[in-house]
């Protein structure tokens, strides 16, 4: 072998150190997680592990609020529950008739109460489950302050805004006048529940409602199963 030819060898070996190990064996291409930066890499671990958080919370409901629904006691506070009398039965056939397909109402619950011992129901409580992502857009819609609500805005009087408990959402109360009689009502609503209380008697001041609501909803609205 030349001089000559000894050079150009040096130098082709020199060339290939880059690809071949000191065997001078040809050596395999990186696989790409080899090449990849590892900020990349850490990068990427952390947005998945991210989407997989957001899909399960999404399928659990992990970090949701709690949901409610309502299961009308026997009993709240005196007051025992009665049969159903006629205005008992015209309240549950009313609402029955707002449950549809595009309300948010999905169980409903009716009950009249008075005191032990009588058949003249005094307290009205409606329960209503759903889906109510603006609480306060129900209360409003039911006391009339909307366009389509339930009660005439000329018949309420008296609306105040009283604390809605530990239950949280929002409490509203005020004094429905009707052509022949007074009722003091009561109603609260947060995520998943409304609840409306009516003295039918018209005695209790909404203060007074207002308590009494609060001593009610704790007794019927418990959290939902699943």
């Amino acid at each position: 072998m030349t001089e000559t030819e000894t050079d150009q060898s040096s130098e082709g070996l020199s060339g290939l150190k880059a690809i071949w190990a000191n065997t001078q064996q040809p050596v395999a291409p990186l696989p790409w997680y080899r090449r990849v930066s590892p900020k990349l890499a850490v990068a990427g671990v952390v947005v998945v592990g991210l989407a997989t958080a957001l899909v399960v919370a999404a399928m659990t409901g992990a970090g949701a609020p709690p949901r409610h629904r309502i299961v009308l006691a026997d009993r709240v506070g005196d007051r025992v529950r009665l049969p159903d009398d006629g205005n008992t039965q015209a309240v549950r056939a009313d609402y029955e008739g707002r449950m549809t397909a595009l309300r948010p109402y999905r169980e409903l619950a009716v009950a009249g109460y008075g005191d032990a011992g009588t058949t003249k129901t005094t307290l009205t409580v409606v329960g209503l489950v759903g889906s109510f992502p603006e609480p306060g857009r129900e209360l409003r819609k039911y006391f009339g302050r909307m366009e389509g609500g339930d009660v005439m805005r000329e018949t309420v009087t008296e609306l105040q805004d009283f604390p809605a408990g530990p239950l949280g959402g929002e409490l509203l109360c005020a004094v429905l006048v009707y052509p022949s009689v007074s009722e003091t009502t009561c109603a609260w609503a947060d995520g998943s529940t409304v609840g409306i209380v009516t003295d039918t008697t018209g005695e209790d001041e909404p203060e007074e409602l207002a308590k009494r609501t609060l001593d009610i909803r704790a007794a019927v609205e418990v959290e939902a199963e699943g």
